[in-house]
């Protein structure tokens, strides 16, 4: 591979280095290279760490690895900052398991996966909210637990204790007075969470980041055996990585042989998620050697114009006329389906007539939900245009295919005090018996399951006349499944139960001749889920099968379990258009040469989360503690973000931009986003509907 003199440099160079530069400009290249140039001469994978920002980013260091056929390597270590501290906390918990506060320093640790989190946050905090806790937060119960465990996720990631974190977010709040009552009461389910924990060496994320930040990180014996083990280290994105994992970095960089830091100038894209881009700017100072990376090997220099442009606009910055428009097309309806399939056609046009490959086309859009989801994967179906889109993963609830399973598992245990409804029973009838329409399945969940029954009723019960309507062969199914479930039912472990109705009957050929790829998908996390909460069911006071039965069912159903949900939908294809949010595409997408900013003029481009109990700004480091957190900050931030979206964005794009907005959203409301204002203002918006592609 051809490489630059920087890069050749940086690859061929031990010791410290730091390397800035904005997308495109062969950083991860150079870290690639290094990597490579390692290995093949002659240094054991096992000496090696390479430390990235998002767990993702690690399958493309593997593809890399392989494809340069450089013997064994799965010593390598590819890790991001919170598994390195997972890891970490296992192999050193007999040393420090003691002063970090745990009960039984003598008993192995349990690390709780965010499902368990979750569940024991609910349990926490559940009692408060019946008290009345919370309720002029207007948060469902599942936000209100998600919140309480980011503000501790955040603390531990922030170097903070519990208390600095909610002294912080008090200090710099200036909306009504009463809010800080509910931020003391955060602070209470977070002490009682956190104290229940380390009675029952329960590790959530927040408690195994502390434990390596505080008790392993500063051992003699940990600094000893990094430093014998590791003699290089290699970090990408490390504007992305938060305090806690900069700090490790910072005090172990000078231990290894090479150190090789790498900043993306545009970055910070996961400030929400305790990136302090801020701090990250101290490496290079640290490093021997810094080198700046400013030749862009994929965007151009009207494309990087525009992103100067709009980021002037979000400052309130003079704006200056661009001479080469970068945007390609503007494709603006009224409606929201009609957008879709403009899009489709236009992309139509350029693969089909003008011979651009799809894999070199990017649809990008804020939020994609289920309608938008559906309707653009229908629109390309049309045309034959394959497509790599991120794979659906909706809260667990929202799936039908797990609703159904759930019922059938509360139908097999009327003991866990769980009763599906009549639509529960027909929803799962429909979805387990082949053949068996909505209307048959309604008519069928009727008769078995009326009103005044607590169990479904035998076949032989049903009137001659449904049995007619709704098929004596599905009729039959019906029979064979109910039987199973009343025998079944309270014999096997809640896990066993799940991977048995599935194996032993609904994939069976009578129910699905076809094989239910998304079906097994599902029964695999459920069978996955049930298992971690069985196996931690005494730290988490679970004392009985119904007690597991009943939080399992209750969890999942009022949305409180939603950590890495089924994928649904068929796998992406590589050589298809990539469709991703924003953020996925930012971290994990590759260049391309044409990008369409969907939905352009809406405010998701411009959004932040909503977190009245996480404010996850305030909590950075980098953040003054006394400095009010006023609309103005809100806004700066917001446009901080977008400009970084928008620099992102254009340093990954080479030949063009399409844009494409409904005047109306999905809810009928019009759209006005500060993204599209600014590229009105510029000049580029309207004045390139009638442009075409070169």
């Amino acid at each position: 591979m051809n490489l630059t003199t920087q890069q050749r440099e940086i690859v061929e160079t031990d010791g410290s280095a730091f390397v800035l530069g904005a997308a495109g400009t062969g950083k991860t290249t150079a870290v690639q290279e290094r990597l490579k140039h390692l290995l093949a001469n002659g240094e054991p994978a096992y000496t090696i760490l390479v430390l990235v920002a998002d767990p993702d980013q690690r399958e493309g260091f593997k593809a890399f690895v392989e494809s340069a056929d450089l013997g064994p390597y799965s010593d390598l270590k590819l890790l991001h900052y919170p598994q390195l501290a997972r890891e970490m906390v296992q192999l050193f918990w007999p040393l420090v398991a003691r002063n970090a506060g745990f009960a039984s320093g003598f008993n192995p640790p349990t690390f709780l996966g965010y499902d368990l989190a979750q569940l024991l946050m609910w349990r926490t905090v559940e009692p408060l909210i019946e008290e009345g806790a919370f309720a002029d937060l207007r948060r469902r119960p599942q936000q209100i637990v998600s919140q309480l465990l980011d503000t501790l996720n955040r603390s531990a990631l922030n170097l903070l204790n519990i208390f600095e974190a909610t002294d912080r977010q008090i200090k710099t709040w200036v909306g009504e007075r009463d809010h800080v009552r509910n931020l003391e009461l955060a602070q209470q389910a977070a002490v009682t969470f956190r104290t229940h924990c380390l009675d029952n060496n329960l590790l959530d994320l927040s408690l195994t980041i502390d434990t390596f930040n505080k008790h392993i990180l500063t051992h003699t014996e940990f600094s000893r055996y990094f430093s014998e083990r590791y003699r290089h280290i290699l970090v990408d994105n490390v504007e992305e990585q938060t305090p806690a994992g900069q700090a490790f970095v910072e005090q172990l960089m000078n231990e290894t042989v090479s150190s090789l830091i790498v900043y993306d100038a545009g970055g910070g894209y996961k400030r929400f998620l305790a990136a302090d881009p801020k701090g990250a700017q101290r490496f290079r100072n640290r490093a021997t050697r810094a080198y700046s990376f400013n030749e862009n090997f994929v965007s151009t220099d009207k494309i990087n114009a525009l992103a100067k442009e709009i980021e002037h606009f979000l400052n309130g910055k003079a704006l200056q006329e661009i001479n080469e428009v970068p945007v390609l097309a503007t494709l603006r309806t009224r409606y929201r389906r009609e957008m879709l399939i403009a899009i489709a056609e236009h992309l139509n046009k350029l693969i089909n007539e003008q011979g651009i490959a799809p894999k070199e086309i990017a649809i990008i859009v804020p939020y994609l939900d289920n309608a938008l989801r559906y309707t653009l994967v229908e629109a390309l179906k049309r045309f034959g245009i394959p497509m790599n889109i991120v794979r659906r993963r909706a809260s667990p609830r929202e799936e039908p295919r797990v609703r159904a399973w759930l019922t059938w598992v509360a139908v097999a245990h009327p003991a866990w005090d769980v009763l599906p409804t009549e639509y529960d029973i027909a929803e799962a009838l429909e979805l387990s018996i082949a053949d068996l329409d909505p209307a048959r399945a309604s008519l069928l969940a009727a008769s078995v399951y009326p009103p005044s029954a607590v169990r479904l009723l035998p076949a032989d019960e049903l009137p001659d006349e449904v049995v007619r309507r709704v098929g004596e062969e599905q009729v039959l199914l019906y029979e064979r499944l109910r039987e199973w479930l009343a025998d079944k039912g309270g014999t096997l472990a809640l896990d066993q139960f799940i991977y048995s109705l599935f194996t032993e009957m609904l994939s069976s050929r009578d129910f699905q001749p076809e094989p239910d790829l998304a079906a097994a998908g599902v029964i695999e996390w459920l069978v996955e889920t049930a298992a971690r909460l069985v196996g931690s069911a005494d730290s988490l006071d679970l004392t009985s099968p119904a007690d597991i039965g009943n939080a399992f069912l209750v969890s999942i159903n009022r949305g409180l379990i939603t950590s890495q949900p089924p994928e649904m939908g068929d796998p992406p294809d590589p050589d298809g258009v990539h469709i991703s949010t924003i953020y996925g595409y930012l971290l994990r997408g590759n260049p391309v040469r044409y990008q369409v900013w969907l939905e352009t003029a809406a405010s998701g481009w411009w959004d932040i989360p909503r977190q009245p109990l996480s404010n996850a700004f305030v909590l950075t480091p980098s953040y003054e503690e006394e400095r009010l957190w006023t609309l103005a900050e809100e806004i700066e931030i917001r446009n901080e973000l977008l400009s970084r979206v928008v620099r992102g964005l254009t340093s990954r794009c080479s030949d063009g931009i399409i844009l494409a907005t409904s005047d109306l959203d999905r809810r009928g409301q019009r759209q006005d986003g500060p993204l599209w204002r600014a590229l009105d203002a510029i000049g580029v918006a309207e004045n390139a509907v009638e442009n075409d592609t070169p």
